[in-house]
């Protein structure tokens, strides 16, 4: 005896219902009736191929789209490399990363730059980054810059000044549309005019030697002397004084002195190299004598010559300025 199906046994139960012992031909008509209603239920729908591929095509967009944000979102939160950090920052400097999704920041005084990241500096702005202990760059105000490495600078446009410690092993390049410069030590500014006319890229050596490279043809500037191509043209060159006005902006964005236990002859010594001023002392000095004075205090947010003037009032000193020398001489007695 075959075993009734879930099926037979609801159509039994429905006419149980209606209490009525249909005849055997109209059974078999209400139970067909049923299973077709119930298989058209539980069909699934049948697509027609041009849906059928059009689905698909869209689910192999979306496929590639969520691939390609979550490629974007993880290349984002990898830890790209430090090439510098910021020293000193005056008004506004934006940086934007090398990623897709990257936007802009402002820089903030203690802050980081990574490789790959564009650097625009506000017209009235600068920034002091230090790359190394041996090697610091300052950015001037209108400067368009990108960190390609720790070693390598491109520079669109603007101004960008290098001091590396004398001796020190301290790469850099630093690419301008006109010409390549790296140096031999150990303070040189750079300066592209490239948004405006004339297109021009300068070298201009404080101290030490720096090597302009453009196409095959190599150029080297000593110290006190500058380089300059303007417009394709034959390079020309001429002399420069250590404080001349191109290395006036350097003063707002001095490189880190800590004051605190150091001796005078010490910060003398971060002065000449700040601003490019000799110090000496008047005849009525004894050098020896002051040059071991422990100083106190701090000197930060303090510009160069106003440093100079704290530090000297300390030890009674004060200073006055001859060419491209600061004669410090014993502080006078005020009138009475």
């Amino acid at each position: 005896m075959n075993t009734p199906t879930d099926d037979e046994r609801e159509t039994a139960a429905l006419l149980a219902q209606l209490k009525v012992a249909p005849p055997p031909a109209a059974r078999e008509r209400a139970f067909a009736k049923l299973q077709a209603e119930f298989a058209a239920q539980h069909a699934p729908a049948v697509a027609s191929p041009s849906s059928r591929r059009s689905r698909v095509r869209w689910a192999v967009a979306a496929g590639v789209v969520v691939a390609l944000l979550a490629g974007l979102t993880w290349r984002g939160s990898q830890p790209r490399d430090l090439v510098a950090r910021v020293e000193s920052i005056d008004g506004n400097v934006e940086s934007r990363g090398a990623g897709w999704l990257d936007g802009r920041d402002a820089l903030a005084d203690g802050g980081t730059v990574a490789a790959g990241s564009t650097l625009q500096v506000a017209a009235q702005g600068g920034v002091l980054l230090r790359l190394s202990p041996d090697l610091t760059v300052r950015l001037a105000g209108n400067t368009r810059a990108r960190f390609v490495a720790a070693d390598r600078l491109e520079l669109s446009a603007g101004q960008a000044f290098v001091d590396a410690t004398p001796g020190a092993h301290a790469p850099l390049r630093i690419v301008t549309p006109y010409g390549e410069v790296t140096h031999l030590g150990t303070q040189y500014l750079v300066r592209v005019g490239a948004d405006t006319a004339p297109h021009e890229v300068e070298v201009a050596v404080r101290e030490g030697r720096a090597q302009l490279t453009i196409g095959q043809s190599q150029r080297v500037a000593e110290a006190g002397h500058w380089l300059l191509r303007r417009d394709g043209a034959e390079l020309v060159e001429g002399t420069i004084d250590p404080v001349d006005a191109r290395f006036e902006w350097i003063g707002k964005l001095p490189s880190s002195f800590k004051l605190e236990g150091a001796t005078l002859a010490g910060f003398l010594a971060w002065f000449q190299r700040e601003t490019g001023l000799a110090p000496i002392y008047s005849d009525g000095v004894d050098a020896g004598q002051f040059s071991q004075v422990q100083l106190k205090g701090s000197i930060d947010e303090l510009e160069p010559v106003e440093a100079l003037s704290y530090v000297l009032a300390t030890a009674d000193l004060a200073w006055h300025r001859e060419g491209a020398k600061v004669v410090i001489e014993k502080r006078r007695a005020a009138a009475g």
